[in-house]
């Protein structure tokens, strides 16, 4: 997805420049992702791709994402509009599922994104999420030189982020599940991230190395300010579903 450039010695290189591209990349309004995850785990080896738009609100980001694995069968859409989640799973889940309805409709707890986790595959549900991460870069950060990133042109660099120091910095939907894990995944998470001209993030790649398998994740940002619309299913397509009965929590 990347193709090199010249080498590397333009612009500054240290954890404060990461930190403020990873804020000007969280204050956008709206734009399109594409997250891919490479999971192995005891000689298995599992591809999720997940795509979609996100467009800041009052109440909280609205976003529409398509979840695909091998393991969904297809594809799961996930839609949240103004606190409201709309969840539509695969032929292949509809017997797991909690009605036989197109869509099943659940009133967010007032975590919001943070919340929607467990129906969404273990993604995380707002993908500025993985930005964030960089706010609490530590350590040396390393400049590697230019490189195309989705016709953009950019500065890749490389760093880390101690989970062990700054665990209650990080966003809560994070958080929770670095927390659940169970020391699983590492107390240090390494990451090249690239960077446009007007210091936003384009791309970022963070490995995951745990005691139990590899997962290698990218993370893409484009089209950054165009016009997104989130349009929530009709209504007679709907069924009301508890929080409950999708997470898993009473």
């Amino acid at each position: 997805m990347a193709a090199c450039g010249s080498s590397a010695g333009i612009g500054p290189t240290d954890a404060a420049s990461l930190q403020s591209y990873a804020n000007n990349t969280d204050n956008l309004t709206s734009f399109h992702f594409i997250l891919t995850e490479n999971v192995s785990s005891q000689g298995q080896n599992l591809v999720v791709k997940t795509t979609g738009v996100e467009q800041a609100s009052s109440s909280g980001p609205n976003l529409e994402m398509q979840i695909t694995s091998p393991a969904l069968g297809g594809t799961e859409t996930t839609i949240v509009d103004n606190g409201t989640a709309y969840l539509h799973v695969p032929p292949t889940q509809q017997s797991a599922a909690p009605s036989s309805s197109k869509w099943y409709e659940i009133a967010l707890p007032k975590s919001g994104l943070s919340g929607t986790t467990p129906f969404l595959g273990g993604q995380s549900a707002d993908p500025l999420q993985f930005a964030s991460l960089l706010k609490e870069t530590s350590g040396n950060v390393k400049q590697l030189g230019k490189h195309s990133i989705l016709g953009k042109e950019t500065i890749e660099y490389s760093g880390q982020v101690n989970l062990k120091n700054n665990l209650n910095k990080l966003p809560s939907n994070l958080a929770t599940a670095i927390k659940g894990a169970g020391g699983l995944i590492p107390q240090t998470l390494n990451f090249n991230v690239w960077v446009d001209s007007a210091g936003r993030i384009r791309q970022l790649h963070i490995p995951v190395d745990t005691s139990v398998g590899n997962i290698d994740l990218t993370m893409d940002f484009y089209h950054d300010g165009l016009p997104v619309t989130i349009t929530p299913p009709p209504v007679g397509d709907t069924t009301k579903v508890p929080y409950s009965a999708v997470s898993g929590q009473g």
